[in-house]
């Protein structure tokens, strides 16, 4: 039995925390202190695995290119590399630990292996360019005792180096493991929390578990897992909206694949990665495809929208864009407030509730565009052509979209993107119906931040959304940007969006 629809605004959740029996909450039980009691939960967001994997590769790169340029810089009759060399020595290392998994986040926890592949990266390195050097004919580029010194110098430090690493990010572990939801609590559950205790698992956090099963069927197949339970579905779903999960592991039998796709579907809208626990016999590892937890592997379901170094290019790109934005159109900006001020009386900024990342509401800067009497803030009507409610320089800022200038510090305040899918105001309305009515894959858009721009615009889905098939033309311009999200893909959209101002096209 399902729970009722998470995306619904009238649902009341139930708080997670009170649920799963969190000391200092009503309803701790004792049997639970096992786990919770170990380090008390808190709702610190953990650091991006982006952020950490880049530290350690930051501190690799450092170490080898270090190494290197110390030996280039000892007088050597018999030659020495040059710093060119250096560098691509240095690339190459980094580059074959990298494809053998020495970057992996669980990796960065505490893995011989992961140390031998840094080693091999380096052998890999030093080992090509000499024998390339051999083989053109140009020995003193690379000669082999400086070779064999960087190697024997290099190799040692790169192992302290992880080792210091991974003590560092052990002892800041609730800010650099990732926070993890089980569903399911029969056996595979319990093996799955035995696998990760007799490995010593450190790369992530299991806050408990959920079940989606009615409470007999729950009795029948309980695991002794020693997890606490932290609800229902529905308030799993909570939790992910407040920002409170990174991953859902479902430990289910994989013969239960229609139980597996439901809960894949209901989860599937979220901003969260799925991942299946390996069952019975794979908890030994194996050569099978997956997410390496230790020596036990999670096969990836989903992953959540621009992650990993994707999310940290997203950003960039956004402050970058925005701070550029703030610099090109503060003057604009200024006189567009004059205008507004002196056409009618009011306010020059309006702000608007609007649903964005993760289903959050927010508000949107706009410059004010109609009668400050007849402001629409809950969208009960839609803008039509010739509204009677819109002001004569607001007829000119909606058409050129420059009423949306100020969502600049939207972005800048992390609430938006500069490209992505335009958020809308809760409780519109297309054919008659909520837009979360219309198609069930509405909430999929909310996976991302929104943007000032997006897909959708640029192929000129823009202005009233009065009829169902707008609504899923729009939405299905949205997915295909969240899917094939790319730095090179918002170039585009930003040149196009660009040109259609420039020709005064109807703003959305």
């Amino acid at each position: 039995m399902m729970p009722a629809d998470p995306h619904r605004k009238d649902v009341q959740l139930v708080p997670a925390m009170a649920e799963a029996g969190w000391r200092g909450v009503s309803g701790f039980n004792p049997a639970h202190r096992r786990w919770a009691g170990r380090r008390a939960w808190t709702a610190t967001d953990p650091l991006p695995p982006a952020l950490l994997i880049g530290a350690v590769f930051l501190l690799d790169v450092v170490l080898v290119a270090g190494v290197g340029t110390a030996i280039s810089a000892l007088p050597d009759s018999a030659g020495r590399p040059a710093l060119a060399l250096v560098a691509l020595a240095t690339l190459i290392c980094l580059v074959v630990a990298g494809a053998l998994g020495a970057y992996g986040h669980a990796a960065l926890f505490g893995s011989r292996r992961a140390s031998a592949q840094l080693v091999a990266g380096l052998a890999t390195a030093i080992g090509s360019l000499e024998l390339a050097a051999q083989a053109f004919g140009s020995p003193d580029a690379l000669p082999v005792g400086p070779a064999l010194l960087w190697f024997a110098v290099g190799s040692p430090l790169l192992l302290v180096g992880r080792t210091a690493a991974s003590f560092g990010l052990r002892a800041t572990a609730d800010r650099t493991r990732q926070r993890a939801v089980l569903v399911g609590d029969g056996p595979q559950a319990a093996r799955f929390v035995a696998a990760m205790e007799a490995r010593q698992d450190r790369s992530l956090r299991l806050l408990g578990l959920v079940d989606d099963q009615p409470a007999e069927a729950v009795d029948a197949e309980r695991g002794g897992s020693g997890l606490p339970r932290v609800g229902s579905m529905q308030t799993l779903c909570a939790m992910i909206r407040r920002g409170e999960v990174d991953q859902v592991i479902f430990t289910l039998p994989w013969a239960s694949d229609e139980r597996l796709l439901r809960l894949q579907t209901t989860l599937g809208d979220y901003p969260v990665d799925l991942r299946l626990a390996p069952d019975l016999a794979a908890y030994h590892g194996g050569s099978e495809s997956g997410l390496e937890v230790g020596k036990l592997r999670l096969l990836r379901l989903a992953d959540r929208p621009m992650r990993g170094w994707a999310g940290a290019a997203k950003a960039l790109e956004d402050y970058v864009l925005a701070l550029g934005a703030v610099a090109v159109a503060a003057v604009p900006m200024a006189l567009i407030a004059l205008a507004v001020r002196l056409d009618t009386p009011g306010p020059v900024l309006f702000r608007q509730r609007r649903t964005g990342f993760n289903n959050k509401d927010f508000f949107v800067f706009k410059f004010r565009t109609m009668f400050h009497e007849q402001a629409d803030h809950e969208v009960r009507r839609q803008v039509q052509e010739g509204d009677p409610r819109v002001t004569r320089v607001g007829a000119i800022l909606r058409r050129t979209s420059l009423d949306e200038l100020p969502q600049i510090f939207n972005v800048l305040r992390g609430e938006m993107s500069f490209i992505g899918p335009r958020p809308h105001a809760p409780g519109t309305r297309a054919g008659g119906k909520l837009f979360e009515d219309v198609t069930d894959r509405y909430a999929s858009r909310h996976r991302v931040k929104p943007g000032l721009t997006g897909l959708a615009q640029v192929r000129g889905y823009r202005g009233m959304t009065d009829t169902e098939e707008k609504l899923l033309l729009r939405v299905e311009s949205d997915l295909e940007y969240i899917e094939k999200w790319s730095l090179w893909l918002d170039v585009v959209i930003l040149v196009r969006t660009l040109l259609a101002v420039a020709r005064m096209r109807n703003a959305h």
